[in-house]
């Protein structure tokens, strides 16, 4: 807290015109009454002072003249105008000196001092600290080297040196009994003490000293130092525990900067209440608090504080997470020390202290961006499975099932070749229906499963991954010189040499029926993450290899029993769509639904995002098959198989349940309103009748809505509560759709 001496000397002649004592008596007054109001209406008060000035110089008294402007710069001070407050301490200045004034040039070095202080140029003020004491001693001006005492102490603690700092305060401590008419210079030199003594650890010393201050402003009505030394008095509170004390002291502080328009304190009072904040655990509070300090201090100049509160805020956006904004407040922090230090030893001080936490900032930033990619990778990975097992699944020939996937991988990573064998443990063959390589279907080929020199064979022997991130380890794997990238038959070779290969056994249940294998001209082509995601698309082709296995045997069984086709052919899609799909509607069966909302939830909760399920349910679908036939019941099924399919999104899940019960998922949706327009939409989608051959059928249909986390957390939580929001429509009403509800 800057000390200012508020009294004047007795007045010097030297060099002025004498004024009349009726004159001086009143700009003495009138000088006394802008004093006591710079701290509450500084602006007022600069004008008083320019009316004393003005009076002084149509008197051609030199004195007031100086002392005036020694008061108007005081009073822009205040409200943080520092270069126009310099200009009216060097105007004053030159004003003593000219005249022969030199009580009043002690004085001015306590202005410039103030001012190179609030800059952060701390060399120079001491300098102006140091000469201003020195003078004073001199010429005996108790006063003016009370003051100059203080203020030295305040830019010790400003550099850091608190025991020098102490020691200084303790001994302006001395002239507060000296001194009794001043009162606001007890305000200082307990506000400063208090400053020394918490840097010290002396916090109950320090809570003492602040109450003093307090005490001594509120007697003078002295608004700012009543601000300054609440903010600190709050600060102390809470590092003795006592939070809400605390805020509130700091918050009637904040309050009365405001209404006296005072930026400065204004500043300090919300980095303070900041503090205080965080600690709480509040941090949204904190970084608004923070940012309106930023604001501030911005606005009017602050070297000394902008630099703190942007530090601040960077501690305040790393505790919510958010490490790219901290980083880059910290760094600003960094840059505006810099720019308002005009000692090179300072900006290097500045910079090595807070080097550690600028790096640590950098880092979290960069780990939160690698968290983000990382959970947006993994979501991509997941779609790309889901989208290789849809399309795996509706086919049954063996070519198409390679080329649907290699369309798929190929986008995804480095591919050269593809293929999938299917194992006859009667015969002890793996049979590869073909291959690609570039893109380009080969011929079939087959090994045994016995051959030492195929990695193929000897993945389902071991009947687990192999992974060869370079041509050299798969060489060790099998012990040979030689490799061939997918060993076929034996007297092909390979024109190009693979170096990345993964091999992935194919399983049903606990029977292993295949072999699946990617492969690069790259080394270490695949990564970890690459590797699993393969072992899910595995799993895929192990459905669609099974189901080629059976295509394959009811061929056999066609040539051998032609007056049996149809039945088997019947009986060969059966098997093909048990595992995943109705037979009738071609959509995803329930099994198949709960795995997929399974897998959408654990996505959800990692992305923190909503799904919704809608369970629909066709009304009166009895009197369609009673009026027109099953086999009408049939196509009419169908045919709402694919309206849902039309209605909802290309990433949504459709699925039917039951006779005529169907299931949609909807991942992704961003609000309740959202899911409200979708069910909506729905409903009305079934106003238009369906045509199904001669027959025009009109259908309503009734929807139960579940969303997920608000209405549960598995897939047979938000389908039965779905069923049961269903219900409850059928019983009040068909033809709409409700949001299930716990009352």
């Amino acid at each position: 807290m800057q000390s200012m001496d508020p009294e004047t000397e007795t007045q010097e002649t030297g060099g002025k015109s004498s004024s009349g004592v009726g004159l001086q008596t009143e700009l003495q007054h009138l000088y006394e009454k802008a004093f006591d109001m710079s701290d509450r209406d500084a602006r007022a008060a600069k004008a008083m002072a320019d009316e004393i000035y003005s009076r002084a110089e149509a008197a051609g008294d030199f004195y007031w003249q100086a002392l005036s402007r020694y008061l108007a710069g005081f009073c822009l001070y205040n409200v943080s105008e520092y270069d126009s407050a310099m200009q009216e301490f060097e105007h004053g200045d030159q004003i003593a000196q000219t005249h022969d004034l030199p009580a009043l040039v002690v004085k001015f070095r306590n202005g410039y001092g103030a001012i190179f202080e609030r800059l952060g140029r701390y060399h120079q003020a001491v300098e102006q600290f140091a000469e201003g004491l020195k003078r004073a001693r001199e010429m005996g001006l108790k006063s003016d080297a009370a003051h100059f005492l203080v203020n030295m102490g305040e830019v010790c603690l400003l550099m850091g040196d608190t025991a020098q700092a102490l020691a200084f305060e303790l001994e302006a401590e001395g002239y507060v009994v000296q001194l009794p008419d001043e009162r606001r210079f007890a305000i200082d030199v307990y506000y400063n003490l208090g400053e020394a003594q918490a840097r010290s650890g002396l916090m109950e010393e320090a809570e003492r000293s602040y109450r003093r201050s307090l005490e001594a402003a509120t007697t003078c009505e002295n608004m700012i130092s009543q601000v300054e030394a609440r903010v600190r008095l709050g600060s102390i509170l809470a590092s003795r525990g006592h939070d809400i004390e605390g805020l509130g002291v700091i918050k009637e502080a904040l309050r009365l900067c405001r209404s006296c328009g005072f930026p400065l304190q204004e500043a300090a009072s919300l980095i303070a209440l900041g503090h205080i904040e965080q600690n709480m655990g509040r941090f949204a509070d904190a970084a608004r608090d923070y940012q309106a300090a930023v604001d501030v201090a911005k606005g009017h100049k602050m070297g000394d504080l902008l630099p703190s509160a942007l530090e601040a805020l960077s501690a305040a956006k790393a505790a919510m997470g958010s490490f790219e904004e901290a980083y880059q407040c910290l760094r600003q922090s960094v840059e505006a020390g810099r720019a308002w230090s005009s000692s090179e030893a300072a900006r290097t001080l500045a910079e090595v202290s807070i080097g550690d936490r600028l790096e640590k900032a950098r880092r979290e930033a960069d780990l939160e961006r690698a968290r983000r990619e990382g959970l947006e990778s993994a979501n991509e990975r997941l779609r790309i499975v889901t989208r290789i097992g849809r399309r795996l699944t509706q086919s049954l020939e063996p070519d198409d099932i390679l080329l649907r996937m290699w369309s798929e991988l190929s986008a995804t990573i480095d591919l050269q070749w593809l293929a999938f064998g299917i194992y006859n443990p009667e015969s002890g063959e793996i049979e590869f229906p073909g291959w690609i390589e570039s893109g380009v279907l080969q011929a079939a080929s087959s090994v045994f499963v016995n051959d030492e020199s195929s990695l193929a064979a000897l993945c389902v022997r071991e009947k687990r991954v192999l992974y060869y991130s370079t041509s050299d380890e798969a060489r060790s794997a099998l012990r040979e010189t030689s490799l061939i990238a997918l060993k076929a038959t034996s007297h092909r070779a390979v024109p190009e040499k693979a170096e990345t290969m993964a091999f992935l056994p194919l399983f049903r249940e606990d029977d292993i029926i295949g072999v699946l294998t990617v492969q690069s001209v790259k080394d270490h082509a695949y990564s970890d993450e690459i590797v699993e995601m393969l072992e899910a698309v595995a799993s895929f082709c192990a459905i669609a290899v099974e189901n080629a296995m059976i295509m394959i045997r009811l061929n056999e069984m066609n040539q051998m029993i032609s007056g049996e086709k149809e039945q088997v052919e019947k009986a060969a899609l059966a098997s093909s769509w048990l595992a995943e799909h109705d037979s009738l509607t071609g959509l995803s069966n329930r099994r198949f639904l709960q795995r997929v909302l399974d897998e959408n939830i654990r996505l959800a909760v990692l992305q923190d995002q909503t799904i919704a399920v809608f369970f629909v349910d066709i009304d009166d679908f009895k009197r369609i098959n009673d009026t027109y036939g099953h086999d009408t019941g049939d196509q009419t099924l169908i045919a709402v198989g694919k309206r849902l399919l039309a209605v909802f999104r290309e990433g949504d899940y459709v699925a039917r349940v039951g006779g005529d019960e169907f299931v949609v998922v909807a991942p992704g949706v961003k609000h309740v309103v959202g899911i409200s327009s979708m069910a909506d939409k729905l409903v009305e989608a079934f106003n238009e009748p369906f045509a199904i051959g001669k027959h025009s059928i009109s259908i309503t249909i009734s929807v139960g809505v579940a969303i997920f986390p608000d209405h549960g957390h598995t897939s047979q939580e938000l389908i039965g509560r779905a069923d049961e929001a269903m219900y409850l429509i059928k019983r009040t009403g068909k033809g709409a759709w409700r949001m299930w509800s716990a009352f």
